[in-house]
């Protein structure tokens, strides 16, 4: 009896709390109410034990009697009617189950409104219990459709993959969409991903997780439609030229012409200095220029490369296109230019031994040029500079290689000189070094 008692106490508190709350439509029956109060303490406190067979029976009659009486109840719904599918072993009940949780989804929208964030929920559940039924096929894009419409960025990470998922089901097994459907669906996920990847860039936070997932939805469009080179050229290459202010229409090509491994063909180029103008991005101006510098087009690959610097403040990405530069630079012979690029990778980033290496480089291959063939050991000055560099840079071979390249002891005592001594090195280097031998 003081069981009984102790029961109906925390009953009757627990129903007065409830009475307090705001947002609760009660049904004004006083009997009907303090009815109601009781199913609702008890699907609440089942669910919060994990005990959903419990819960259920009390949440059904709330589903009837006060449809209107609080989101709680469907929140709750949902989470019971998902546990229940997810351990129930016979086929029939746990189609019952899912469509319930389905059901439950539809009666939150029309009493509590707030379509986007719970269809974007039913979504997710829909396709966790309805992708490999192919019968459901055409209802989950319907509904992943209207999802991504009204969702924005506020669609789930995890429902990117699972859209193009249903979209490959129905290009594969119903085959009820054109290729043009199929990619106006791609590049809606597409613009969802750039979007959220914008607001995660924003706040200071990784990407790597939209990254990843964007890698393969790629590959799940190249299952369902045939990327290649030809393809991009035929079917985008006219509608390129006739609109190549068209930002879609670029956006689009770039990713199938990376897709399809067409970074070679010339229209790859021109589309992707057409996306970098319409959508200045430093990934991609770093790319034009490495492009542009296999291509030996140095004027082309230097005026991306600083383009790029313009776009981001992050001190490793700097060192890394500073050294870029510097590799330009050296190629066309200006090296007090390239050794300033490559200073300024350490300036941006100082962990980034690379630079020192690239700076020894340039110092190795300028003997012939500081080379006065008047004093032998003056003119292998440059070796040991390079030598110092590599020494920085951590480069055990090529310290090897340029100590090789010393003046024997035999040269410093003909030439009157002293291991530990400093003499300056000129030419273009313009640089003090400590003289020691190759032996």
């Amino acid at each position: 009896m003081k069981k009984v008692f102790g029961t109906l106490a925390v009953l009757t508190i627990l129903a007065i709390s409830a009475n307090a709350q705001r947002g609760w439509k009660w049904p004004e029956d006083s009997a009907k109410r303090v009815k109601a109060e009781e199913k609702n303490v008890i699907q609440s406190d089942a669910v919060k034990m994990g005990d959903y067979k419990t819960a259920l029976p009390a949440l059904n009659w709330l589903f009837i009697n006060t449809p209107d009486l609080n989101k709680s109840i469907y929140i709750n719904g949902a989470k019971v009617y998902d546990n229940l599918a997810d351990v129930e072993k016979d086929e029939a009940r746990k189609v019952q189950l899912v469509d319930s949780l389905m059901w439950v989804y539809d009666q939150r929208i029309q009493h509590f409104g707030d379509k986007p964030y719970v269809l974007n929920w039913k979504a997710y559940k829909g396709y966790k219990y309805y992708i490999k039924d192919f019968s459901k096929a055409e209802w989950l894009l319907k509904m992943f459709d209207e999802a991504f419409d009204i969702g924005g960025e506020d669609i789930l990470d995890a429902n990117l993959i699972a859209y193009m998922n249903v979209i490959k089901v129905n290009a594969l097994a119903k085959k009820n969409l054109t290729e043009d459907e199929i990619l106006d669906r791609y590049d809606k996920i597409n613009d969802v991903i750039e979007k959220k990847m914008e607001e995660k860039k924003a706040k200071g936070e990784d990407v790597e997780s939209l990254v990843s997932k964007r890698a393969l939805i790629d590959n799940i469009l190249t299952e369902i439609v045939n990327i290649n080179c030809e393809f991009v050229e035929n079917n985008y290459g006219p509608r390129f030229e006739a609109n190549p202010d068209d930002l879609k229409l670029v956006k689009r090509m770039f990713t199938f012409m990376l897709t399809g491994k067409c970074t070679d063909s010339p229209l790859f180029l021109s589309v992707a200095k057409q996306l970098e103008k319409l959508q200045p991005d430093f990934g991609l101006a770093k790319v034009i220029g490495t492009k542009c510098l296999a291509n030996k087009d140095y004027d082309c690959a230097i005026n991306y490369y600083k383009e790029a610097l313009q776009y981001t403040e992050d001190g490793a990405d700097k060192a890394d296109v500073y050294i870029q530069l510097g590799k330009v630079y050296a190629v066309i012979g200006q090296k007090p230019t390239a050794r300033n690029m490559f200073n300024q990778a350490l300036a941006a980033n100082p962990a980034n031994k690379e630079a020192y290496s690239a700076i020894g480089d340039l110092y190795y291959h300028s003997f012939n040029e500081c080379k006065e063939e008047q004093d032998m050991v003056k003119d292998r000055l440059v070796f040991i500079a390079a030598y110092n560099m590599y020494r920085k840079a951590g480069d055990s071979e090529k310290m090897q290689q340029a100590k090789e390249q010393f003046p024997s002891k035999e040269e410093l005592f003909n030439g009157d000189y002293e291991a530990g001594q400093t003499v300056n090195l000129g030419c273009w280097i313009n640089e003090s070094v400590t003289l020691s031998s190759r032996d």
